[in-house]
């Protein structure tokens, strides 16, 4: 039974009265437009048609794939739509691989510009604050004081100064008992996180150096990223100043008295006072000033420098007195005065402890056993123990054999403190942690740190742990 008009067979049959077979869609169409049968000619209407009820059937496949070749004729067909959709797909792949490479190239050269500029910036105002110091030097003129020049070796009243107070701290220290209030190895190991404090800006972060106020170990001093210096109050847990004059990073920062010294990687040291003025700039290192370290009688200080020199500086003239070259091609790192204030402890890149005669620029001694750069040097207060910090660990150096006594294992130390009375020692790295001095220099207790310690000190009798990190907190156990 097929259509009279398509010859396929119809869906919906219909029939006329003549008994003419119709798709009735199409029958319908064509009595719309004629109003006649397609076939007799004669008049009809759609009310003429007659519906056959007939079951549905499954049309017939197609005669292309009712056989094999036909169907592995449309395989064939269907495979290559495949490979060229494929191919397509693959050169826009390639288009696009090529835009985003074009683009990477682009960030990456604008980020170089970027870094290039800022480089540029910096060297700008590194030399526009050298060509200011230089114009104070030069209008002084002829009338500075001989005093203020750089010379070979310290004059005799600053050696004989020197003596006077090693001669006086050696015998006061004879005399000097311990403490009542020390904390005792159950104090420190009951320790907690007592204050967690931004002291910093978060960007960059990292506070590099910390120190506290001699007589009053409520005042704390760090040195920033942020090439800033900030005080903080322990009793009312705020920073209370903040000291901006660096250009770049802060490295490290000790107490004079009531005024600060720091010292940064804009190659220059500079004084504050104690209403946060800013003193004096002293400018003699040609490298990144890596720390300072002030002589106990308050009016000399010393500096280091990744130039390899470290100077001896006068406070009350705010000038630096000499120069002195190491003997070996490396950066100086960190330095610390022995409690005598004659001996001076230096630490170099290449691993290497150096002890100098302050009075005189002569090596006295060098210590090896290191395998990285030293990053933290400490004198215990009886002066007969020297603790050096390294990435490889703790080192203690007993100074009357001239010997190692004592490893501590602390994966990338960077800070290292003794307390006042030389009864305990903080270390600092992943963690920081204390430890007794006496006997076999037993673990007290360990703190938890998010961030790498950068710098540890101790509170009067050992009553807190002053920490700093990697991050913008200042932290405090107590």
């Amino acid at each position: 039974m097929f259509c009279a008009i398509s010859g396929a067979a119809p869906a919906r049959p219909v029939v006329t009265p003549r008994g003419v077979l119709y798709e009735r869609s199409l029958i319908v169409k064509a009595i719309e437009e004629r109003g006649e049968c397609p076939v007799t000619k004669e008049s009809l209407s759609v009310d003429d048609l007659i519906e056959l009820k007939a079951q549905k059937w499954v049309n017939p496949r197609p005669e292309a794939t009712m056989s094999v070749p036909g169907l592995l004729s449309a395989f064939h067909n269907e495979w290559d739509a495949l490979m060229l959709e494929t191919h397509t797909l693959r050169k826009e792949l390639q288009t696009t691989r090529q835009e985003l490479s074009h683009a990477l190239y682009q960030h990456d050269a604008a980020c170089r510009v970027i870094a290039r500029l800022m480089k540029e910036r910096d060297d700008a105002r590194d030399a526009l604050a050298n060509a200011k110091g230089s114009a104070k030097r030069s209008a002084a003129g002829d009338a500075e004081p001989e005093s203020k020049k750089v010379k070979a070796g310290l004059p005799a009243a600053v050696v004989a100064k020197m003596n006077d107070v090693q001669k006086e701290l050696s015998s006061g220290r004879k005399k000097r008992e311990i403490s009542s209030e020390l904390a005792t190895m159950g104090d420190i190991s009951a320790y907690e996180a007592k204050v967690t404090q931004a002291v910093h800006k978060t960007s960059p972060a990292g506070i590099n150096a910390v120190a506290i106020k001699a007589g009053d170990d409520n005042v704390i001093a760090t040195a920033g990223n942020d090439h800033t210096v900030a005080i903080f109050d322990k009793v009312s847990s705020q920073r209370v100043q903040q000291l901006s004059g660096h250009s770049k990073k802060v490295l490290d920062v000790k107490f004079v008295g009531d005024n600060v010294l720091s010292c940064g990687a804009d190659k220059v040291v500079k004084l504050w006072g104690a209403d946060g003025s800013e003193i004096a700039t002293f400018g003699d290192h040609t490298g990144d000033v890596t720390s300072v370290s002030v002589h106990p009688s308050n009016s000399y200080f010393v500096s280091t420098s990744t130039d390899k020199t470290w100077g001896f500086h006068d406070l009350t003239t705010s000038s630096c007195i000499t120069l002195v070259n190491d003997d070996t091609d490396s950066a100086i790192t960190c330095a610390n005065f022995h409690p005598d204030g004659v001996i001076l402890g230096a630490g170099t890149k290449d691993s290497v402890v150096k002890l100098w005669d302050a009075k005189d620029a002569r090596k006295l001694l060098q210590l090896d056993g290191h395998a990285s750069e030293i990053t933290g040097l400490s004198f215990s207060e009886n002066g007969y123990y020297l603790a050096s910090a390294a990435k490889d660990g703790v080192k203690i150096w007993d100074l009357r054999k001239s010997k190692l006594v004592h490893e501590i294992e602390c994966a990338g130390a960077q800070g290292v403190a003794f307390d006042h009375s030389g009864s305990y020692i903080a270390t600092g790295g992943h963690n920081a942690s204390v430890y007794q001095v006496k006997g076999k220099w037993e673990l007290v207790k360990e703190f938890e740190v998010k961030k790498a310690v950068k710098a540890v000190a101790f509170g009067g009798d050992a009553r807190s742990l002053v920490v700093a990190s990697a991050d913008h907190n200042l932290r405090i156990f107590a």
